[in-house]
């Protein structure tokens, strides 16, 4: 159906197809994504143009997942619809769509098979089919054109969360090497003018982000390559100089023109002029005066100190900064809507600005732009990119690339696609558009399609531009509109045509009117029900000092909206005559503190809430709850711990318990009770030992605190996996948890977002942005009549000139331009926000309208009062004028009064299930508390000394650290702590300096993970693996030399003894295996494992390597387990080509630190020299890694047995080597020595094969 001009009323089937860009506007439930599947369906068939000639883009990853779907599920259901020869009417529309189709192009069988044979072709493509984000568009084209880009350009893509972690590390060593090397008065300055290490991180990630600006400096007076110490003071002198010539010459004319500018106010009718006054009591320019000779005579005296004052003090006075600065007369103008004027006394004014705000500016755009340069250049040398520099460097504007490579990768993809079609395209940015368009839409043989909805448009803060949309729409040759609505009722979808029939009138957008597709449904509202309720809430306005009523603050307002929802839900749910469940309603919000807010009111209600894409489960309130009752655990005989679980939300002991707890002896129960859940949490885990804490009373009424239960349940979940995964101690999980909590991670990781939902029924509350392509039942927006918040500087987007604007000195000059505009923009995102709010409802809608102070500039009032309505009290804004502009006549609108203060009526209770009680059966035999998953770390832990404090073996495992040296001397014979050093000179190992312990030992262990083994260390992709990791770690960069040496002695050197000169570093891909996971079955059948059965085992081999006096430290151990026995091998190696020729080796990285310590770490010795085959022996037998080495070799026994054929393990089994990481020579230190000897560092044993079989029947007994 044609409109005018271009613009149609979209029809499926008669939708041209042949080149052209073209537009469909899809309003909110219209069915776009459906309209997309059919257009591709009709692509593939009627053009034969293959689902891989095919570009679909989408804003998230979710929603073209969503698209591929659609997709798929559309040629399925054609598939279906071809095999049948007779077509029955159907109901459905989408049906109906697909039978016309049908009749309008099957006019014979030879195209039923063609068609049948083509889109079963597409369905076996449609996984490796283009529909994707821009951004993987973009990554796959830049890998794909590597050579024309530039071989730089085939790097690794960053995640959000570590490009983040990278601009930390960046801006930390510029604060480091620049901002801490000012004088403290200088940087105390900068600091009250904003600048601080987080402010400069979110500032460099914001304008990395955004590929459509740049960021400018003022090059006249900053030198990137010159310190910053060097300059700020000459910035500070030229501004204070400037400053003190001007204010002596005009300072009593600037005072005079103020009182003039006050009067003029006054005349005008304006009461509050502050700090200004017609007849000022205050002779503050003989205040600054004074100020300033005290300067003067201060400097003069000192000659110790400089010629001017610190940044500090200038920064730190108030005249200055709040009288004659400028901002002052332009904060007045604003407040009151006045014409904006020049300065009163223009020179001296903007001396006086500059003297206070610009030093900071200038060492804030010096800290920019050299921590922007830097992350440049270390993205490229380690070769990363970020999703935002995917894009610039396929913008069309790019520099860096040559207009001729520009034109090859353009005639590549224009060879590569034939459709090309831009869902969400309301939220494409200018870069997006400049690629697609300067790519595709300039071609006369592409099918360009973009659909998208600018109503919707409400991602500016990702650089989503509506002007870049209305660019685009006036660029195309055809706009169809899709006007049948899918989600709302007639009843509710009647209402909002009048409720949206002035348009956004900030936007410059019209709302066209939409007719509801539902016929028959199922009402959960009486069918006389209004669909939309607006409830007037009144909030009494406070009188000020003249006795004129003042109206309410936001926050006053805001205090009884939670009260309000609350109850409106309860009349919903309640209500008999409804058919209402908590699941059907949604609230929606404009931030994540009003959800909140808002959840907390309904627990109080007692009805069941989720916040539905709220943050990170992390930081919530659970995992604090968590947190604490791991400290307990991990410090059972910290009295102060034990008492701040026993009032937490676990216990919730009351005040006068906590009192008397110390004396009745219920601490002690408690502190004892902690001691024996730290006992059982390694074999039964967090969620059983929180159980056991809490028992059924504490249990329900935690139950009861709302999300809190699920939430710590899930943070439970994610700790208990950190544990197995990590084997992790107790004390270890409390470390684990703590540091985890301090780590936020944007985006959140999809385990980490909070999924309590206590139960499927319970109302969801969700932030607007979040709420888009959802759709609710009811949906209630408490919110609307608020106005957006103010924008806040001081980085400032410049359109004109596609860059930033850096500026402090807001509200005057070119920067209230920028404050003016960006308003502007707020307002009219605000609207569309609020379009998005209003049509996620499918039958009822309840909108809260209030008014507070400041608020002026919402998105409700021109909806529901019209746009030409003026007023400034309650009485201007009645029920009867919403009625009257709404034309009320079909009581389409219920609209009612409600007065504050509003609180919860009643508790909600949901409707009690009569069925029949009766008890369920009862366990006839206890729970076998011995079955688990266990792991060697487990099975260590189980040793005891004789004063029975616990062993770490997580921090023995992987360090040696002074406190652990003494631990050991405790549990073993001395002769196993002494150090046997060789008689042989070594050099210190490059690791020696090395940190010890279980985080540096797990930092080495991922590098060897992650690393080619036959390449160098220090090509880029392995340093850049190496830099990751230490960073991941928190370990200082400056070891990434030391690593790469240490690691290369690894991978380089000769194993020696019955291996002879094989290297790891010679092991390609087929010989070898990295991170062997495996889980054995313990005793399936039989009775637990023990401490005993396997010292039996040792027992065999008694001639092999600790064969004679390891067994018996066996019986020290305390095991007692069945179930699953898990582990993870560093290596596993053949030392032949064929696997079924050669020996397969275990292979363990140990980063033990051996040797002698002294206080300056880098005097202390730790090398070759050190690791002996006697001191090596000893670490093996303190840390039971004998043990460790044959599970290994039992897991490799089976995975041989299962894979390998003809295994024999007297023939295939190699054996084990232990690489003390610390203790490897160099070559040069090898050379002349004879390898058939053991080397240090290296502890090789063959295996004990007759051992190993009896420790696979044990682990495997099922008697």
């Amino acid at each position: 159906m044609e409109m005018k001009n271009k613009e149609f009323i979209f029809e499926p089937n008669q939708y041209p197809l042949d080149p052209g860009t073209r537009l469909i506007e899809a309003s909110a439930g219209t069915g776009k994504t459906f309209s997309l599947a059919h257009l591709v369906l009709r692509l593939i068939t009627e053009r034969e143009i293959s689902i891989s000639e095919m570009l679909i883009i989408s804003f998230t990853k979710a929603t073209s997942s969503e698209i591929q779907s659609k997709i798929s599920e559309r040629i399925v259901l054609a598939l279906q619809e071809l095999e049948q020869e007779t077509h029955e009417q159907s109901k459905d529309l989408v049906d109906q769509v697909l039978q016309e189709w049908i009749k309008l192009n099957i006019k014979s069988n030879s195209i039923r098979v063609r068609w049948t044979t083509l889109l079963l072709k597409a369905l076996e493509e449609i996984d490796h089919a283009d529909i994707t984000t821009i951004h993987g568009f973009c990554s796959k084209t830049i890998r794909r054109e590597a050579i024309e880009l530039g071989s730089h350009m085939n790097p690794d893509l960053i995640t959000e969360a570590d490009n983040k972690q990278l601009i930390k590390e960046i801006v930390h060593e510029y604060w480091k090497e620049q901002m801490l090397g000012l004088p403290e008065l200088q940087l105390k300055g900068l600091q009250a003018a904003g600048l601080s290490f987080e402010s400069l991180v979110n500032t460099v990630l914001k304008i990395d982000n955004d590929p459509c600006l740049k960021f400018n400096i003022d090059q006249d007076k900053i030198n990137n390559s010159q310190p910053l110490s060097e300059q700020f003071d000459n910035w500070v002198n030229d501004f204070w100089e400037s400053f003190i010539l001007n204010w002596r010459n005009e300072c009593l004319e600037l005072e005079e023109a103020l009182i003039q500018k006050a009067i003029s106010w006054k005349e005008m009718g304006i009461s509050n002029i502050k700090p200004f006054s017609t007849k000022p009591r205050r002779d503050r320019v003989n205040e600054l005066n004074e100020w300033l000779q005290g300067l003067e005579s201060k400097l003069n005296s000192d000659k110790s100190i400089a010629t001017i004052p610190s940044y500090y003090l200038i920064r730190k006075n108030d005249l200055l900064k709040n009288y004659f600065h400028p901002r002052s007369i332009s904060h007045i103008e604003d407040v009151n809507d006045l014409e904006i004027t020049s300065l009163v006394q223009p020179k001296l004014q903007k001396s006086i600005a500059e003297v206070y705000d610009s030093p900071a500016e200038l060492a804030w755009q010096h800290a920019i732009s050299s921590s922007l340069s830097i992350l440049k250049q270390r993205k490229a040398k380690i070769g990363l990119v970020s999703y935002s520099d995917q894009i610039k460097a396929l913008d069309p504007e790019n520099t860096e690339l040559s207009r001729e490579a520009s034109k090859i990768v353009i005639k590549r993809l224009r060879e590569r696609y034939k459709v090309v079609m831009v869902d969400e395209f309301q939220d494409t940015d200018p870069v997006q558009w400049r690629i697609l368009n300067e790519t595709f839409s300039r071609s006369s043989r592409h099918f360009v399609l973009m659909i998208g909805d600018p109503k919707q448009s409400i991602y500016r803060f990702r650089g989503g531009d509506l002007q870049t949309y209305l660019t685009a729409k006036n660029q195309v040759t055809r706009i169809d509109s899709l006007r049948t609505n899918y989600r709302s009722t007639p009843n509710l979808m009647n209402s909002l045509n009048i409720l949206m029939k002035p348009g956004l009138k900030h936007s410059g957008l019209g709302v066209p009117q939409l007719a509801s597709f539902m016929k028959k449904e199922t009402y959960l509202l009486p069918k006389n029900d209004a669909p939309i309720e607006i409830i007037n809430f009144k909030v009494q306005s406070i009188p000020n000092k003249t006795s004129k009523r003042e109206l309410p603050t936001m926050s006053q307002v805001e205090e009884s909206i939670p009260s309000l929802v609350t109850n409106s839900i309860i009349q919903l749910i309640q209500d008999s005559d409804t058919n209402v469940k908590p699941d059907d309603i949604c609230v929606l919000v404009n931030r994540h503190d009003q959800a909140e807010k808002v959840r907390r009111n309904l627990i109080k209600a007692k009805i069941p809430s989720r916040l539905v894409n709220q943050g990170d489960v992390l930081q919530s309130q659970a995992s604090y709850v968590l947190q604490i009752f791991l400290d307990c655990l991990a410090k059972p005989t910290d009295s102060s711990k034990i008492k701040l679980l026993a009032c937490s939300p676990l216990l919730q002991w009351n005040i006068d318990k906590i009192k008397d707890c110390s004396q009745n002896g219920e601490l002690d129960l408690l502190i004892i009770k902690c001691f024996d859940l730290s006992e059982k949490l390694q074999n039964r885990g967090i969620a059983s030992c929180l159980s056991e804490l809490l028992e059924s009373k504490n249990l329900a009424n935690l139950s009861k605190q709302g999300q809190l239960l699920g939430d710590i349940q899930q943070c439970t979940e994610i700790v208990q996996e950190a544990i197995h995964i990590h084997g992790l101690s107790t004390k270890g999980a409390a470390k684990w948890l703590r540091q985890q909590r301090q780590l936020i991670i944007d985006p959140t990781p999809e385990t980490r977002r909070p999924n309590s939902d206590i139960t499927e029924d319970a109302i969801n509350i969700i932030t607007i942005h979040s709420s888009k392509g959802l759709q609710y039942k009811i949906v209630i927006c408490p919110y609307l009549w608020q106005s957006p918040p103010a924008p806040k500087g001081p980085l400032w987007k410049f359109k004109e000139s596609k860059s930033w604007y850096f500026s402090l000195s807001t509200g005057w000059g070119i920067t209230r331009q920028f404050i003016k505009s960006s308003v502007r923009e707020a307002i009219e995102e605000s609207e569309r926000l609020a379009y998005v709010a209003l049509t996620r409802a499918q039958q009822k809608l309840i909108v809260i309208w209030s008014l507070a102070d400041k608020q002026h500039n919402n998105p409700l009032k021109p909806l529901i009062f019209g746009n030409k309505i003026r007023g400034e009290t309650q009485d201007d804004f009645t029920n009867e004028k919403i009625a009257a502009w709404l034309n009320n006549q079909q009581n389409n609108f219920k609209i009612y009064e409600i007065e504050a203060p509003v609180t919860n009526k009643i508790s909600w209770a949901p409707p009690k299930i009569k069925l029949p009680l009766k008890l369920g059966p009862i366990p006839k035999r206890l729970l076998d508390k011995s079955w688990g998953r266990y792991s060697y770390s487990n099975w260590i832990s189980t040793i005891r000394h004789q004063n029975e404090s616990h062993w770490n073996p997580t921090l023995l495992e992987e360090g040696k650290d002074t406190e652990q040296l003494n631990l050991t001397q405790d549990i073993f014979p001395e002769r196993l702590n002494e150090i046997v050093p060789l008689l042989d000179q070594y050099s210190n190992s490059p690791l020696a300096s090395f940190p010890r312990g279980p985080i540096a030992g797990d930092c080495l262990h991922r590098i060897l993970e992650k690393v080619n083994f036959e390449t160098s260390l220090t090509e880029l992709s392995s340093e850049s693996i190496i830099k990751s990791e230490l960073s991941r770690f928190g370990i200082d960069l400056k070891f990434i030399n030391k690593v790469q040496e240490g690691l290369d002695r690894v991978l380089s050197i000769p194993l020696g003894g019955v291996l002879g000169n094989m290297k790891l570093n010679q092991l390609s891909r087929k010989q070898r295996i990295n991170e062997l996971q495996f889980d054995l079955s313990l005793a399936r059948k039989g009775d637990p494992i023990k401490s005993i059965d396997l010292y039996k085992v040792f027992l065999h081999n008694p001639d092999n390597r600790f064969g004679r006096n390891y067994p018996e430290l066996l019986k020290e151990l305390d095991i007692s387990s069945k179930g699953i026995l898990s582990g993870s091998i560093d290596l596993v190696f053949t030392d032949k080509e064929d696997p079924s020729d050669g020996r397969w080796w275990v292979a363990d990285w140990k980063s033990n630190w051996i040797g002698k310590s002294f206080k300056n770490e880098e005097q202390s010795e730790c090398g070759p020299i050190y690791y002996s085959d006697k001191s090596m022996e000893n670490q093996m037998i303190i840390h039971h890694y004998p043990l460790q080495a044959h599970l290994y070799l039992v897991a490799l026994h089976r995975y041989l047995n299962w894979r390998l054929q003809d295994y024999d393990p007297s023939k295939h089994l190699g054996g084990y080597i232990y690489f003390f990481i610390r203790g490897i020579p160099s070559k040069q230190e090898l050379k002349g020595k004879r390898l058939n000897k053991n080397i240090p560092g290296l502890l090789i044993e063959r295996a004990p094969v007759e051992r190993i079989l009896e420790l696979d029947k044990l682990i495997n007994r099922s008697i």
